[in-house]
Order: structure tokens, then C-alpha cells, then sequence
């Protein structure tokens, strides 16, 4: 009989793939990750199949904690822009407080390992957010446009500003309200 898995050590490698992969990209070696994460090669894949596995099952945890992060406290009956910035600032206080978890998530997020069936369900529990955009992108400039292309702009403003935020934390604010202001300009404007 085969012994339990142990969610200590699923999450000690998962913590030092973040830390690894943040560092020296998606190209580390599992034998790196494993050793960091204090277990045997075997033992990684034991809980985890194949790299691609690996990195299958930490997008799909960085997402749900992205998730619970923006959409817990989400004020779901507030004004559409109260929403929207909501949604703003916890993704982009994510990205400046988790800056590791935030780096692989983006390098995941277009890596040709993330599986079809894995972006279909790191898409789960997001109807809020979804709602939210649309609502946003149904006046305004972008109304032809289609829904992918508002949120890859959203994102894009998001990533941009956490960019900026680290490399210049003294004026985080500053940009924290413009990249805000910029987004919500092109999606309300005319």
C-alpha cells in the first residue's frame, strides 16, 4: 500500500518552484527544485508527475490565490468603477507584495506548458471579474472590441504599473492612480 501523500512537502516544492523559477526562469532544473525543497528528485515526482505537471498544478494554485485575493471582499453591489478599482488594486498589491509569486505567474501565463484544460480552470470562481469587464468594456471606446482584447489591455496596464511600482517604489502611488486613471479613461471614453 502506497503512503500518503504529505501536503508539507507538496508545498515545499511548490514554495521552491516559485523561488527558483522566479530566479532562474522556467528552464530550472526539477533536480534544483527538489533539493531546495529539502526531497528527493523521486519524491517530486511522486507528487508530481512531470515538470509540466509541476508546473500545471503551481499556475493553477498561484491563480486560486491571485483569485481569493482580488475576489473575497470583492464589493459586488458597489458602482461599476468602485468595482474596478477594487479589482486593480488588489491585483497590483499582489504583484508588489508577492513579487516572486507575481514573476512566475506571468512567466506561466504564457509558457507552452500551461495546458488548455489548465487555463480552462485557473478561469473558475473569476464570474465576478468576468462581469465586471464586460459591464466596463459595454460603453465607451472599446465597446466593438472583443472581450479578450480588454482584458489582455487590463492586464497589461496592471502588469505595466506593478513594473514601474518596483522599479521606482518611492513613487508606487503616483503610478498605482495613473495606471489606474489610464485604464479606466480608455474604457469609459468615447
Amino acid at each position: 500500500m502506497a503512503r500518503p501523500k504529505s501536503l508539507e512537502k507538496r508545498d515545499a516544492i511548490l514554495a521552491a518552484a516559485v523561488q527558483l523559477i522566479a530566479e532562474q526562469g522556467l528552464s530550472v532544473p526539477t533536480s534544483k527544485i527538489a533539493k531546495v525543497a529539502g526531497v528527493s528528485e523521486g519524491s517530486l515526482f511522486t507528487y508530481f508527475e512531470t515538470k509540466e505537471t509541476l508546473f500545471n498544478e503551481l499556475y493553477l494554485e498561484l491563480k486560486a490565490e491571485v483569485r481569493a485575493n482580488m475576489l473575497d471582499a470583492y464589493p459586488a453591489h458597489a458602482s461599476l468603477g468602485v468595482r474596478a478599482r477594487w479589482v486593480w488594486d488588489m491585483y497590483v498589491r499582489f504583484g508588489i507584495a508577492h513579487p516572486d509569486k507575481y514573476k512566475v505567474i506571468t512567466q506561466l501565463s504564457v509558457s507552452d506548458s500551461i495546458w488548455e484544460q489548465t487555463k480552462s480552470l485557473s478561469l473558475e470562481g473569476y464570474e465576478a471579474l468576468h462581469a465586471m469587464i464586460q459591464e466596463t468594456f459595454a460603453c465607451g471606446a472599446l465597446k466593438d472590441q472583443p472581450y479578450e482584447f480588454g482584458t489582455a489591455l487590463l492586464l497589461s496596464l496592471m502588469n505595466m504599473t506593478i513594473e514601474f511600482i518596483a522599479l521606482h517604489p518611492s513613487e508606487a502611488d503616483r503610478f498605482w492612480d495613473a495606471g489606474f486613471t489610464a485604464f479606466w479613461n480608455a474604457v469609459t471614453g468615447p
